[in-house]
């Protein structure tokens, strides 16, 4: 799974490391050492869940959920492990960008 040391670009002099705590359930997308955006999920036993997902009001804009979410993504189709999409935000984010919808499922 992720650690701190996964570091995603965004940006010429930014970064965004995302990390997942599972003993919290949620991974955290992270810059400079701040935590600025959160997604809650729910491990089943043969799918993820994406329940919830926040960026910190003073980040919105900056790309932090897109990082987030396809970082995410990324690692559940690396295992591979289907995603159900509870959280609006995230399916209204699919549907812009369709690309990323392998593995995905919006119903149960």
């Amino acid at each position: 799974m992720f650690s701190d040391t996964d570091v995603h670009e965004h940006g010429p002099d930014e970064k965004i490391s995302v990390r997942d705590r599972r003993a919290a359930d949620r991974y955290e997308a992270v810059r400079g050492g701040e935590v600025v955006g959160i997604l809650i999920y729910e491990r089943r036993r043969h799918r993820i869940d994406l329940i919830h997902m926040v960026t910190d009001p003073e980040h919105r804009g900056e790309g932090v959920a897109s990082v987030l979410v396809r970082t995410v993504l990324a690692e559940a189709r690396s295992i591979p492990m289907p995603v159900l999409v509870i959280c609006p935000f995230i399916e209204s984010w699919l549907q812009r960008h369709p690309e990323q919808a392998e593995g995905v499922m919006l119903d149960d």
